[in-house]
Protein backbone atom coordinates (compact mmCIF):
# COMPACT_ATOMS: atom_id res chain seq x y z
CA UNK A 1 0.00 0.00 0.00
CA UNK A 2 1.71 3.37 -1.21
CA UNK A 3 2.55 5.66 2.19
CA UNK A 4 0.01 8.50 1.22
CA UNK A 5 -3.04 6.32 0.89
CA UNK A 6 -2.71 4.48 4.28
CA UNK A 7 -1.88 8.02 5.37
CA UNK A 8 -5.66 9.55 4.44
CA UNK A 9 -7.20 6.07 5.23
CA UNK A 10 -5.85 6.64 9.02
CA UNK A 11 -7.10 9.91 8.85
CA UNK A 12 -10.77 9.48 7.75
CA UNK A 13 -10.51 6.78 10.63
CA UNK A 14 -8.85 8.27 12.96
CA UNK A 15 -12.02 9.92 14.78
CA UNK A 16 -13.46 6.72 14.75
CA UNK A 17 -10.57 5.19 16.81
CA UNK A 18 -9.85 8.02 19.02
CA UNK A 19 -14.08 7.92 19.75
CA UNK A 20 -13.09 3.95 20.53
CA UNK A 21 -10.30 4.43 22.68
CA UNK A 22 -12.19 6.81 24.53
CA UNK A 23 -14.91 4.59 25.21
CA UNK A 24 -12.30 2.18 26.78
CA UNK A 25 -10.57 4.14 28.86
CA UNK A 26 -13.17 7.47 29.24
CA UNK A 27 -9.96 9.44 29.50
CA UNK A 28 -9.59 11.68 26.97
CA UNK A 29 -5.44 12.53 26.76
CA UNK A 30 -4.82 8.04 27.39
CA UNK A 31 -7.53 7.85 24.13
CA UNK A 32 -5.40 9.70 22.22
CA UNK A 33 -2.22 8.35 22.94
CA UNK A 34 -3.42 5.12 22.04
CA UNK A 35 -4.91 6.43 18.86
CA UNK A 36 -1.25 7.50 18.17
CA UNK A 37 0.31 4.31 19.07
CA UNK A 38 -2.54 2.66 17.05
CA UNK A 39 -1.47 4.64 14.01
CA UNK A 40 2.29 3.97 14.78
CA UNK A 41 1.90 0.17 14.68
CA UNK A 42 -0.45 0.13 11.88
CA UNK A 43 1.84 2.30 9.44
CA UNK A 44 5.02 -0.74 10.50
CA UNK A 45 2.60 -3.07 9.75
CA UNK A 46 1.01 -1.92 7.10
CA UNK A 47 2.31 -4.30 4.17
CA UNK A 48 0.15 -7.47 6.63
CA UNK A 49 -2.88 -5.37 5.79
CA UNK A 50 -5.59 -7.15 3.61
CA UNK A 51 -7.33 -4.57 0.93
CA UNK A 52 -10.12 -6.77 0.95
CA UNK A 53 -10.38 -6.58 4.79
CA UNK A 54 -12.63 -3.44 6.81
CA UNK A 55 -9.71 -0.93 7.37
CA UNK A 56 -11.64 0.58 10.56
CA UNK A 57 -11.43 -2.64 11.87
CA UNK A 58 -8.19 -3.38 11.46
CA UNK A 59 -7.16 -0.61 13.53
CA UNK A 60 -10.01 -1.04 16.21
CA UNK A 61 -8.16 -4.01 16.52
CA UNK A 62 -4.80 -2.81 16.82
CA UNK A 63 -6.11 -0.20 19.34
CA UNK A 64 -8.04 -2.78 21.64
CA UNK A 65 -4.87 -4.41 22.19
CA UNK A 66 -2.85 -1.14 22.48
CA UNK A 67 -5.51 -0.23 25.38
CA UNK A 68 -5.12 -4.57 26.95
CA UNK A 69 -1.63 -3.72 27.40
CA UNK A 70 -1.78 -0.29 28.76
CA UNK A 71 -4.77 -1.29 30.59
CA UNK A 72 -3.15 -4.77 32.45
CA UNK A 73 0.41 -1.79 32.68
CA UNK A 74 -1.74 0.45 34.55
CA UNK A 75 -3.79 -1.76 37.04
CA UNK A 76 -7.02 -0.75 35.60
CA UNK A 77 -8.82 -3.46 34.85
CA UNK A 78 -8.67 -4.67 38.77
CA UNK A 79 -10.27 -0.89 39.86
CA UNK A 80 -12.81 -0.94 37.53
CA UNK A 81 -13.91 -4.35 38.74
CA UNK A 82 -13.55 -2.87 42.42
CA UNK A 83 -15.69 -0.15 41.24
CA UNK A 84 -18.85 -2.19 40.07
CA UNK A 85 -18.83 -4.43 42.76
CA UNK A 86 -18.93 -1.55 44.66
CA UNK A 87 -21.40 0.44 42.71
CA UNK A 88 -23.63 -2.77 41.62
CA UNK A 89 -26.65 -1.59 42.78
CA UNK A 90 -26.63 1.51 41.56
CA UNK A 91 -25.59 0.50 37.68
CA UNK A 92 -28.10 -2.48 37.75
CA UNK A 93 -31.93 -2.40 38.37
CA UNK A 94 -32.59 -5.05 40.88
CA UNK A 95 -36.05 -5.49 40.54
CA UNK A 96 -35.40 -6.62 36.92
CA UNK A 97 -33.03 -8.80 38.40
CA UNK A 98 -35.13 -10.27 41.00
CA UNK A 99 -35.30 -13.89 41.45
CA UNK A 100 -38.77 -14.17 39.32
CA UNK A 101 -37.17 -12.53 36.85
CA UNK A 102 -34.74 -15.24 36.43
CA UNK A 103 -36.87 -17.88 36.69
CA UNK A 104 -38.78 -17.00 33.87
CA UNK A 105 -36.03 -16.21 31.79
CA UNK A 106 -34.59 -19.48 32.63
CA UNK A 107 -37.89 -21.29 31.62
CA UNK A 108 -37.99 -19.34 28.28
CA UNK A 109 -34.26 -20.37 27.56
CA UNK A 110 -35.13 -24.18 28.46
CA UNK A 111 -38.01 -23.81 26.11
CA UNK A 112 -36.23 -22.41 23.25
CA UNK A 113 -33.03 -24.17 23.51
CA UNK A 114 -35.72 -27.46 22.96
CA UNK A 115 -37.21 -26.14 20.02
CA UNK A 116 -33.56 -25.42 18.21
CA UNK A 117 -32.50 -28.50 15.37
CA UNK A 118 -30.24 -31.12 17.21
CA UNK A 119 -27.35 -29.70 15.27
CA UNK A 120 -27.41 -26.87 16.91
CA UNK A 121 -28.13 -27.85 20.21
CA UNK A 122 -25.49 -30.30 20.27
CA UNK A 123 -22.80 -27.69 19.53
CA UNK A 124 -24.58 -25.11 22.57
CA UNK A 125 -24.15 -28.62 24.63
CA UNK A 126 -20.82 -28.88 23.20
CA UNK A 127 -19.18 -25.77 23.84
CA UNK A 128 -21.46 -24.20 27.27
CA UNK A 129 -21.65 -27.31 28.85
CA UNK A 130 -18.61 -29.12 28.19
CA UNK A 131 -16.07 -26.66 27.67
CA UNK A 132 -15.21 -27.57 23.81
CA UNK A 133 -13.64 -25.20 21.89
CA UNK A 134 -14.91 -24.24 18.67
CA UNK A 135 -11.60 -26.20 17.19
CA UNK A 136 -13.02 -29.58 19.02
CA UNK A 137 -16.20 -29.00 18.48
CA UNK A 138 -15.40 -28.70 14.14
CA UNK A 139 -13.14 -32.06 14.49
CA UNK A 140 -15.79 -34.27 16.48
CA UNK A 141 -18.37 -33.20 13.70
CA UNK A 142 -16.13 -33.48 10.87
CA UNK A 143 -17.03 -29.46 10.10
CA UNK A 144 -14.71 -26.66 9.57
CA UNK A 145 -14.17 -24.03 12.79
CA UNK A 146 -15.75 -21.07 10.44
CA UNK A 147 -19.30 -24.10 9.78
CA UNK A 148 -18.98 -24.17 13.80
CA UNK A 149 -18.69 -20.19 14.32
CA UNK A 150 -22.09 -19.44 11.69
CA UNK A 151 -23.99 -22.23 13.80
CA UNK A 152 -23.21 -20.86 17.26
CA UNK A 153 -23.88 -17.14 16.05
CA UNK A 154 -27.11 -17.96 14.30
CA UNK A 155 -28.42 -20.72 17.37
CA UNK A 156 -26.83 -17.94 19.98
CA UNK A 157 -29.19 -14.68 17.82
CA UNK A 158 -32.22 -17.46 17.61
CA UNK A 159 -32.17 -17.74 21.41
CA UNK A 160 -31.69 -14.51 22.25
CA UNK A 161 -34.84 -13.87 19.33
CA UNK A 162 -37.00 -16.76 21.29
CA UNK A 163 -36.52 -15.52 24.80
CA UNK A 164 -37.31 -12.08 24.12
CA UNK A 165 -40.22 -13.50 22.75
CA UNK A 166 -41.31 -15.45 25.04
CA UNK A 167 -40.62 -12.52 27.85
CA UNK A 168 -42.84 -10.31 25.60
CA UNK A 169 -45.85 -12.34 25.63
CA UNK A 170 -45.45 -13.73 29.33
CA UNK A 171 -45.60 -10.29 30.53
CA UNK A 172 -48.58 -9.22 27.78
CA UNK A 173 -50.44 -12.30 29.44
CA UNK A 174 -49.51 -10.96 33.13
CA UNK A 175 -51.17 -7.91 32.11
Amino acid sequence: MEKAEFEKMCTDRRRAVLAYAYMCCRDLHLAEDIVQETLTIAFQKRDQYFPEADFGAWLISIARNVWYRERERRGIAARAARFIESNAALIFEEDRYSETRWEKERRALDGCIRKLGGVDREILEAHFHRNRRYAEIAQAMGRTVAWVKTRMYRARSALLQCVRLFLKEAEANEA
